[in-house]
């Protein structure tokens, strides 16, 4: 059985009170169910049938998809106590009713209606801006089903990045937007600041107050114990939304420079760290804006001293572009492995193709002829292994006997007699 009014709102002081993550998901889950029975736009319908809209700055998800994020537990739980902290400090600073601008509400207007539901005749003017008419259509339902037409809210049909309030003169206390992915890819979030921040009150706050993004340099399977800050790339703040809003567009451009120190072995990991509003952070784990994006090692190129360069392409899709150093490749006198220098399992040429892979990957370069290469390709025939999977599989991994366990892994049973059948045709071809 759903929840009845009451409930629901029992269930939203509890979403607006508990410390972090500490609400059930069952209880995420009945107030979902129950806005989408108020609202018609359920989260169990199929996201194929509900359309996103492209925009010039990004795009605007679907209703559907848009009412599913009510469904990340933390995530919605964080925002929407960040609003009402906001809200409430306001209050406390201010003998005029708080000014709210939200945009991009969604069906629900996740951040705010909850607070509003819960709470008696605050001091607010709320405006909403949707650029859906199934989501203002469905924000109204909410309005009048919670009985908050005492607040007069405004609601507005419109793209958030072109917006203008009716009077130039008006001005925000608050300007809410949670319209992102993680690394702010794809979606408007940036252009909706930079748009609305010119309506902020001098002393207003956006929501969330900061997006950082940040590079890492991280090795082995034990990332949090060898995991190296690279630095910041990014930051979606106030100053920033201020100084973009202005057209200084330098904040899409920045570097790092990888440390005075050999990084063999290592790669790159993005972060998106989200502050919501005053100590209320989201960061790595805790929903689908902090998922973090891991290169794989040989899609990178880690030269001491060097830069790793990072520019936001927008906005239509944006993105940000990120160029490695250019691998300053040498040919090497190092002498690889002999081709019956064999491992554990006993196969020819394996310890010296995965010698070869693992120096290249460090930017020296070998000649191998064309016997050779053949020769090794009927190795991987006879062991039914696809040899784009191979090379992939000799850069992924750092040691030899990782690569044998995933060669023997991938072949099932290597007896004595098969190994030695593939050596004997490795010898006649190569030889």
């Amino acid at each position: 059985m759903g929840l009845s009014k009451s409930q629901f709102v029992d269930v939203a002081q509890v979403l607006l009170s508990a410390p972090k993550g500490d609400i059930d998901k069952v209880d995420i889950k009945a107030m979902v169910d129950y806005l989408g029975t108020v609202t018609g736009i359920l989260t169990s319908t199929d996201m194929n049938q509900s359309d996103k809209t492209e925009t010039a700055s990004g795009v605007a998800i679907s209703p559907v998809q848009a009412a599913k994020c009510f469904e990340e537990t933390v995530r919605t739980q964080l925002f929407a106590q960040g609003v009402a902290q906001a809200i409430n400090d306001c209050i406390r600073e201010n003998d005029a009713p708080v000014r709210v601008l939200y945009a991009g509400t969604g069906p629900y207007a996740t951040l705010l209606i909850p607070l509003l539901a819960v709470s008696d005749n605050l001091p607010v003017e709320v405006t909403l801006i949707d650029i859906h008419q199934e989501n203002i259509d469905a924000v109204h339902k909410l309005i009048n089903h919670f009985n908050l037409g005492h607040y007069n809210i405004r609601t507005h049909h419109a793209d958030a990045t072109l917006w203008h309030p009716e009077s130039s003169h008006d001005r925000f206390d608050i300007i809410i937007s949670e319209t992102m992915t993680a690394l702010l890819k794809r979606e408007p979030q940036v252009y909706i600041f930079k748009h609305l921040v010119q309506f902020l009150a001098p002393e207003g706050v956006l929501i969330p107050q900061l997006v950082s993004l940040k590079a890492w340099l991280t090795q082995g399977e034990n990332e949090a114990a060898n995991t190296e800050l690279l630095g910041e790339f990014f930051c979606l703040d106030k100053s920033t939304s201020l100084a973009l809003s202005q057209d200084d567009f330098s904040c899409f451009s920045s570097g790092l420079t990888i440390p005075d120190k050999d990084c063999s072995g290592y790669t790159v990991k993005l972060t998106t760290d989200i502050r919501v509003y005053g100590d209320l952070v989201l960061t790595e784990g805790d929903c689908s804006l902090n998922i973090a994006f891991n290169f794989s090692p040989y899609d990178v190129v880690l030269t001491a001293n060097e830069t790793i360069q990072f520019n936001y392409v927008a906005p239509s899709s944006p993105d940000f572009s990120i160029v490695f150093p250019k691998a300053q490749w040498q040919y090497s006198d190092y002498a690889l492995p002999k081709s019956d220098d064999v491992g554990r399992l006993g196969l020819m040429q394996l310890k010296r193709s995965f010698q070869r892979a693992f120096m290249i990957k460090r930017g020296e370069r070998f000649e191998v002829l064309d016997a050779e290469w053949h020769a090794e390709l009927v190795i991987y025939d006879m062991l039914a292994l696809n040899c784009s999977d191979v090379t992939a599989k000799m850069f992924e991994l750092e040691s030899f006997a990782d690569f044998e366990s995933w060669v023997e892994a991938s072949t099932g049973d290597l007896s004595h007699t098969k190994v030695e059948a593939i050596n004997d045709a490795f010898r006649r071809r190569i030889y």
